[in-house]
């Protein structure tokens, strides 16, 4: 794709409104979070009233307002609703599943790719004090990590898989699908970490057959931080046992009965203590552009402005440190040359809002509200910084 496609912005562009960072900033900053919704601020108002109209019976508004927004997010992986739960963060989740699994047998491995995000790798790691062997797959350009190189380190003494979708630091694609049919040869279990990529990138848990997938909202959803979510197969509920738990994994969760827990029998089993109300009708009201525009057409526009961002890239000599096929990358590109974290504190000070990494450089991420002008005016300061206009 190597031109915008024009029928996309004028559809697109009536949305920009309701993002107020859009009318004093150049946002291209989706892919670490996203810009705010106006309707963020109208969702947190409705939760102020519903406490302050019902007290504390407003318990079950809020847990409306829970599966709600779960299933909301459920629509994002294309998994069917009544299957997935919400928690303040993706590190929870990981633990959680981390605490189903027994490491004192031969089956103890945990294959995991090294530019896994370190959040991730922080929760597993802490793992070996249990048994558990953290098997690190090695990257030979800091930038992917070869599937067959994934494929090779699946072995019968993996337990299971906690991979990324798309890597952090360059928006490198994982063939999650392949991974997945490797690691149930051996019986291992996958579990696939969205966060990078929902609301950008189409998913389709079916398709992959992974057994987890887990992802949350302050990215590409708009939706904020303190919403994450999880999807697993229903199959597994039985079968895994968190350790780690609370009050809202219980079934009847509102009898307060004395332990041992007695887990739900169904997905809420997986929940842990008081939920992140506020965050949820946030999300869910950040969710509905989103599910309108529809993620398809969501992709068709982040790619075509990517794109312009690899051309001025690569006309101005500059490293491009994410992959240039499309089918390779998520939502963003990483622009790199001498001095730019220095260049993006300059940028950022201009009003352009974007990150920069060690090892990756500014991370450039247009999104559905982003237009062709937006690019080419943070490129020509890009160029400009660089030295090379």
């Amino acid at each position: 794709m190597n031109s915008i496609r024009p029928e996309l912005q004028p559809q697109l562009a009536r949305y920009r409104d309701d993002y107020p960072i859009l009318a004093h900033s150049t946002y291209m900053n989706s892919n670490s979070m996203g810009a705010m919704p106006r309707q963020a601020a109208e969702a947190l108002q409705k939760y102020a009233d519903d406490w302050a109209s019902e007290g504390v019976e407003v318990w079950p508004r809020w847990l409306d307002v829970m599966r709600e927004a779960a299933d909301s997010a459920a629509r994002f992986l294309n998994a069917p609703p009544g299957q997935t739960i919400l928690n303040q963060n993706v590190a929870y989740f990981q633990a959680a599943i981390a605490s189903c699994l027994d490491y004192t047998g031969g089956k103890n491995r945990v294959v995991v790719e090294s530019l896994q995000f370190p959040n991730v790798l922080y929760v597993w790691e802490r793992f070996r004090e249990l048994g558990a062997e953290l098997a690190l797959v090695p990257s030979d350009d800091g930038m992917t990590i070869p599937t067959e190189r994934m494929l090779a380190a699946i072995d019968e003494r993996t337990a299971i898989v906690p991979l990324s979708h798309g890597i952090y630091v360059s928006g490198a694609l994982q063939d999650i699908t392949a991974i997945t049919r490797r690691a149930h040869e051996v019986g291992a279990l996958v579990m696939v970490d969205v966060y990078q990529t929902a609301g950008a990138v189409p998913i389709d848990v079916a398709e992959w057959d992974a057994d987890i997938v887990v992802g949350g909202s302050h990215k590409w959803l708009c939706g904020g931080p303190g919403t994450a979510f999880m999807w697993m197969k229903p199959e597994l509920r039985e079968r895994l046992r968190p350790r780690m738990t609370g009050w809202m994994g219980h079934q009847d969760p509102f009898a307060f009965e004395p332990p041992p827990i007695r887990y739900a029998d169904d997905h809420r089993r997986f929940l842990a203590g008081t939920p992140s109300i506020p965050a949820y009708y946030v999300a869910l009201a950040a969710y509905h552009n989103l599910h309108e525009i529809g993620v398809e057409r969501i992709r068709a526009h982040n790619l075509a402005l990517c794109q312009r961002i690899i051309d001025r890239a690569h006309e101005a000599g500059l490293v491009v440190h994410s992959p240039i096929e499309h089918e390779r990358r998520t939502g963003f590109v990483a622009v790199d040359f001498e001095g730019s974290e220095d260049a993006s504190k300059r940028l950022i000070d201009e009003r352009y809002k974007l990150d920069w990494r060690p090892n990756c450089g500014l991370r450039l991420g247009p999104h559905f509200y982003n237009t062709e002008a937006e690019v080419e005016r943070l490129m020509d300061r890009v160029v400009a910084l660089a030295g090379r206009s």
